[in-house]
């Protein structure tokens, strides 16, 4: 006794610390902005959604105040000083369109002579990557940041003033762009090998935008074996990513562009392949693993892997969702991944609020978990007493673990069936209810993994004495009963052994067909009749003598052979 609550201790600690250690890791991320279920902001408005712009248009130093909420003349202001940078009519009022440019990355302001910030900072480091700055990153636009600038303009057809305005900047982080003539002596060739040797300790993944001192190492690393010609800056970027394509394509490996531990540990072998070596074979294309249907109709996501004929058959996971209302309809159709998630999303307009792991299906709607107050500390509980039935404004909600799983595994590529005409089947919805939520721990328990199904055998009735089946009965003879009236048409739903609604209509059906007495229930008399006509047909199968096959006929086998020789 005392050793069972010992371990009901320790489970419950553990718990605890997932908790913590979810709310620890996630806590000052930055979230994710939804722009799609915004509201036209403007001079005079109030909310948290007013209060979201102001902080971003603040991050991107367009405005010099606090941000209260209160959308007056220093935030049309701001607002109007983005248009402007952007070319755009100056109203200084925000439509989506409008506030999905703002909260994008590629959102910048007009960086000239005295300039000073983290975006200038940015700014030098992309230059430096790019061979066109040479000094300290400083966060101050001073004559040598502006010179790099209109060398940069120069070359790549800009207007020549020093000043990075946007086109300038879109330029720059873009993907074309002209690099300044390298300096003759710099060849592909490996440089000298650093003097002290480098920590090769995986340090975790490296992508672009990273920036710390591993990166620099990372640079090092493709300098010296021939991939990498610029000076390193820590900042991973274009060059930087291209750079690590490249190595990756010369070495056999997936060329994402991402530094992950198999391509880290590639960079410090003494076998990796230089830049003019032969390379080694590119790997095989993984094919796409998931499908994911999911089914308005019972508020269902099903997810699909390929079976041994490579089709979407085999069904991997479903979970509970709530989709969107009437009013708030899910997009039906398909809709195929482009990989952006987020591990928190904000929600400005509907109430506010935010959610986790956040998996994009299109511009207008995604996965996320259950909702969250503004302070991201508790749980609104009424998005969680809606799962399984439809409550979002569009999205696809889940809870906590089952978001965080779509987050996890299904990625770029892997398409989405959204659609309402599936057919009603309680009893598998029933099958993947979540456990009790747990309003201190803030989450469900994960959805349950389904048992081992019975085995089913039409000539073989369930063991254990005869039994009355109705609502919520569970068992081998359920599963069998599910089974049988499935093979006969009665039952369309999804075999469980759970004798929930849609069990109940096949058999108040094959009462009817039967002329049996009965509202569902599969009493006795029902199940009497059912295990009688079964072993009839079972009978008359076993004793029908087989068709004997004919043998071919010469004239067969001379056609075959003419036919053969055209």
């Amino acid at each position: 006794m005392k050793r069972n609550f010992l371990f009901l201790l320790v489970f419950m600690l553990c718990l605890q610390t997932f908790n913590i250690r979810i709310a620890a890791s996630s806590e000052f991320e930055q979230a994710q902005t939804v722009t799609s279920d915004s509201r036209l902001l403007k001079h005079g408005d109030r909310g948290e959604d007013v209060k979201i712009l102001q902080e971003r248009l603040r991050d991107l130093l367009y405005l010099d105040a606090k941000a209260t909420g209160n959308y007056l003349n220093q935030t049309e202001k701001a607002v109007k000083a983005f248009q402007q940078a952007y070319g755009l009519d100056q109203t200084g009022e925000v439509d989506i369109d409008l506030l999905e440019l703002i909260y994008s990355d590629e959102a910048y302001r007009p960086l000239q002579k005295g300039s000073k910030g983290k975006d200038v900072m940015a700014l030098q480091a992309r230059l430096s990557e790019l061979g066109f700055y040479f000094g300290k990153l400083t966060g101050s636009y001073l004559d040598a940041t502006m010179g790099a600038v209109k060398s940069f303009q120069f070359l790549n057809g800009l207007e020549v003033t020093g000043i990075a305005d946007i086109a300038t900047q879109n330029k720059l982080y873009g993907d074309e762009y002209i690099l300044p003539t390298p300096d003759p002596n710099a060849t592909p060739s490996p440089t000298a090998a650093p003097t002290t040797p480098p920590d090769t300790t995986y340090p975790g993944q490296l992508k672009y935008g990273s920036k710390s001192n591993t990166v620099t190492v990372l640079q090092e690393q493709l300098a010296y074996l021939g991939y990498f010609l610029r000076k390193p800056t820590g900042g991973f970027y274009k060059e930087t990513q291209s750079a690590v394509q490249t190595f990756q394509k010369q070495n056999g490996l997936s060329n994402n562009g991402v530094v992950e531990e198999t391509t880290w540990a590639a960079l410090f072998s003494e076998d990796a392949v230089l830049p003019h070596n032969t390379p080694k074979p590119t790997p095989e294309p993984t094919p796409i693993p998931y499908f994911i249907e999911v089914d308005v109709a019972n508020q269902l996501i099903k997810v699909f892997k390929r079976d041994s004929s490579n089709e979407f058959t085999d069904l991997h996971k479903v979970f509970i969702s709530s989709t969107g209302t009437s009013s708030y309809p899910s997009d039906v159709g398909v809709w195929t991944l482009n990989g952006k998630k987020a591990r928190w999303a904000m929600f400005p307009t509907w109430g506010g609020g935010y959610a986790q792991y956040w998996t994009r299906i299109n511009k207008s709607i995604a996965f996320h978990s259950f909702l969250y107050t503004s302070d991201r500390k508790q749980v609104k509980m009424n998005s969680v007493k809606a799962l399984g039935r439809p409550a979002s404004h569009g999205c696809i909600r889940m809870t906590l673990f089952d978001a965080k799983w779509i987050y996890d595994n299904i990625g770029k590529g892997v398409e989405v069936w959204i659609h309402e005409d599936g057919l009603i089947d309680p009893e598998l919805k029933y099958s993947v209810l979540p456990g009790p939520f747990d309003a201190k721990l803030g989450y469900h328990a994960a959805t349950p993994v389904p048992t081992q199904k019975p085995t089913y055998d039409m000539q073989r009735q369930p063991s254990g004495p005869l039994r009355e089946l109705k609502m919520e009965a569970v068992g081998e003879d359920v599963f069998w009963l599910q089974s049988r009236l499935k093979e006969l048409g009665y039952y369309q739903g999804t075999v469980t052994g759970q004798y929930r609604e849609g069990t109940r209509d096949a058999v108040k059906a094959y009462q009817k067909a039967n002329s049996v007495r009965g509202n569902g229930i599969a009493n006795t008399a029902t199940l009497e009749l059912l295990y009688s006509q079964t072993a009839q047909e079972v009978s008359a199968r076993a004793t029908a003598s087989p068709v004997p096959s004919d043998s071919p006929s010469p004239i067969t086998e001379f056609v075959v052979e003419e036919i053969e020789r055209d």
